[in-house]
């Protein structure tokens, strides 16, 4: 059976459309077409696997692959923050539909707030891709796709725990050479107390979402593409004493491209637009313009790959990103970044050998030229093991709140640069496969917050990881991913451990499928993390998850998803309970 598996491109981030044989994968590219070199890297996660998992975040969803965790400030709509390897958020571009979005005040994009049921795949690239998008690619590049190509008009409606309740409609025409589809959702929740402090009550969310969009088949080497997302709602927290403790959120994205894929030459134009707006105040109260952080994010890319013959094959492309922030209601000193960038690489592929080079010119207007480079190499030996290693620079620019809020921001702030190197050796056979990944990222200048909330450059910092991961299939009807990661976050200067990052985890994910029913059982370890640099440990916790699906036609499912099934006590943050046992009944029906 195939599966989509994310290229990998030192300056595209690709689709793989591959047979479970990975010396036979070809590639069906998102920007570029070209050959697989290397997917030690790269993960997609596909529309059945999550309709498999029945989860009703992205970062629960993301949080089950090797390399990947998660903190979150409560409820599954709360401030979240996403690591690989150890990398967190503010080092990882978030992309819906290929195009950046993401808060310009925080430097995070809030992809928590994106429901699952509008997303087609996610495509994952762990590791710095600097050469490609430049600021803030450090730990990878998270893509994720919006549904919309489908021929059935589907509803789904859920209910579980606290109250929690979603109902969902998409649709889809094909006309010609032309594809329309819809979509549209709300859930909502009465939740539960979030915050371990004085005040007891329950703090929910509500959410609404659309996705629609076009499609065009110019002919079969040329496509258009436009589309529109955007989720808006509200979640409650509890803040401390008079401090806010209520969110509205208001965010959308526009995206647009062109794509020309000829027997040589492949040419890929895309545009975009993201607004991320939120409103923080307390529930006594309405909002106001004072209240919101907003950012408008405008994006450009051109690219071009020209085969000069089957291995060998050139890059060439330019970029366009400008950060707006002046409609919030903080006065900040500057409201407005653009960055200019410009890229080349070379990729040379055969049976044995592949290997890439890249190299990136940014332009920011407010700290000037950086340079970012990528080189990779993969050797494939005639047992089909693979060897894998990559070295790549990146940096990220401080953003409007580390340099400016009031009482916190620092103006001298200097960019953060890195230097990360990664290693990674897989060994494949009939039935499975074994993959060790190890990488490290040094720091300079890196950006953090001290024990006054104020925000500085560290001197050096680093963040070393390894990965084991063991795929298995079993028979047709049964297979299994174990894998046990390790991250070592520290200040080099003061020797202390940097918050937050767990330093041990496992993962045990066992799926099984017989007659109508599907199942897939999930065994989780998390080590605490510390709660402060170099300061106490949060306490370290397991989780058994199931999810169950069973096919009552061809046209009619219903899931069942049992989160936390031993009711375990845990926190991802410091006074930040995680919810208890959670069940969620699911219903799917096409026609």
């Amino acid at each position: 059976m195939k599966k989509l598996l994310l290229a990998s491109s030192i300056l595209s981030a690709s689709l793989v459309q591959a047979n479970t044989q990975l010396d036979t994968q070809t590639v069906t590219a998102s920007r570029l077409p070209e050959n697989v070199i290397n997917d030690a890297q790269f993960v997609v996660i596909d529309r059945a696997e999550i309709e498999q998992s029945n989860v009703q975040s992205l970062p629960e969803l993301l949080a089950l692959q090797p390399g990947i965790q998660y903190t979150r400030n409560g409820g599954r709509l709360n401030t979240t923050n996403l690591y690989i390897n150890g990398l967190d958020s503010k080092r990882i571009t978030i992309l819906v539909n290929g195009e950046r979005i993401g808060s310009g005040t925080n430097g995070t994009a809030q992809f928590q707030l994106i429901a699952p049921e509008q997303v087609e795949r996610i495509e994952i690239i762990k590791g710095a891709r600097g050469a490609l998008y430049g600021a803030d690619a450090q730990g990878g590049v998270i893509n994720i796709i919006t549904r919309n190509d489908s021929q059935e008009t589907q509803i789904s409606a859920a209910y579980g725990n606290d109250k929690t309740r979603e109902i969902s409609i998409r649709t889809s025409k094909k006309l010609d050479k032309t594809n329309l589809y819809f979509n549209a959702q709300h859930d909502a929740t009465d939740g539960y107390d979030i915050r371990d402090d004085e005040e007891s009550d329950d703090d929910g969310y509500e959410r609404y979402s659309i996705n629609g969009g076009v499609s065009l088949d110019i002919d079969s080497s040329q496509k258009v593409k436009l589309d529109y997302l955007r989720a808006k709602g509200n979640y409650e927290y509890d803040g401390n004493n008079q401090f806010s403790n209520n969110a509205d959120f208001d965010n959308q994205s526009l995206s647009a491209g062109y794509q020309y894929s000829g027997d040589k030459l492949s040419i890929n134009l895309s545009a975009g637009r993201s607004e991320d707006n939120s409103w923080d105040y307390v529930d006594s109260e309405k909002r106001s313009a004072d209240d919101l952080f907003a950012t408008s994010k405008n994006t450009a890319n051109l690219s071009a790959g020209y085969d000069i013959t089957d291995n060998h094959t050139v890059i060439l492309g330019a970029d366009y990103q400008s950060i707006d922030v002046s409609e919030s209601g903080v006065e900040y000193d500057e409201t407005n970044e653009d960055t200019k960038g410009v890229y080349v690489g070379y990729r040379f592929n055969n049976e044995y050998l592949g290997v890439e080079l890249g190299a990136r010119d940014d332009d920011n207007n407010r700290y000037g030229n950086f340079r970012s480079f990528n080189t990779a190499a993969n050797f494939t030996a005639d047992t089909g093991d693979i060897i894998s290693i990559s070295q790549a620079t990146a940096f990220r620019t401080p953003t409007f709140n580390d340099l400016y809020f009031p009482g916190f921001g620092n103006p001298e702030l200097e960019p953060e640069k890195s230097r990360i190197w990664a290693l990674s050796y897989q060994k494949p056979y009939e039935t499975g496969s074994v993959q060790i990944n190890g990488q490290r990222a040094v720091f300079n200048n890196l950006i953090a917050f001290n024990s006054n909330f104020e925000a500085e450059n560290v001197g050096k910092a680093s963040i070393n990881s390894i990965s084991v991961s063991w795929r298995q299939e079993w028979s047709q009807s049964l297979n299994s991913t174990i894998s046990q990661d390790w991250v070592d976050a520290k200040d080099d200067e003061s020797g202390e451990r940097l918050r937050r990052v767990a330093p041990r985890s496992s993962k045990a994910i066992l799926n099984h499928s017989w007659n109508k029913f599907s199942t897939q059982f999930e065994a989780l370890y998390f080590e605490g993390s510390p709660i402060r640099d170099g300061g106490d440990r949060l306490a370290s916790y397991s989780l058994f998850n199931l999810s169950t699906n069973y096919q009552v036609s061809e046209k009619l499912d219903v899931g069942l998803r049992l989160d936390n099934i031993s009711d375990r006590e845990y926190e991802t943050i410091s006074t930040y309970p995680a919810p208890r046992r959670g069940w969620l009944l699911k219903t799917r029906f096409a026609f």
